[in-house]
């Protein structure tokens, strides 16, 4: 009898594991700032994202590149629209790069 309540023990443990996690998910919403479209300024600017390898502290923004948005640790870097245009730029961060939304003029 032992074996039995063993498992059961054990099967509470890992549902009440999910459950938490589930929980601890759903009480941190998402940052707004990490969804592309918050970037596009109602259709001015086409923005997309994209996650970057572990350890990379560096960014470099192609010239014809509206502005980036870097998320490094809980830190939002934006670059200066003004660079746009004007040769690439390299950023570099203390920290390593999360991800990158890159935006980009549209015609409108």
């Amino acid at each position: 009898m032992v074996r039995p309540r063993t498992s059961l023990i054990a099967a509470a443990l890992a549902g009440a594991a999910v459950l938490g996690s589930a929980g601890s998910a759903a009480a941190c919403p998402t940052d707004p700032r990490d969804d592309p479209t918050t970037w596009e300024y109602g259709g001015v600017y086409d923005c997309t994202k994209a996650t970057v390898g572990h350890g990379v502290r560096t960014y470099t923004k192609p010239s014809p590149v509206a502005f980036v948005v870097i998320k490094t640790g809980k830190t939002y870097f934006v670059s200066d629209l003004g660079d746009a245009n004007e040769g690439d730029r390299t950023y570099t961060f203390d920290k390593n790069i999360r991800f990158v939304i890159t935006c980009e003029f549209t015609d409108v």
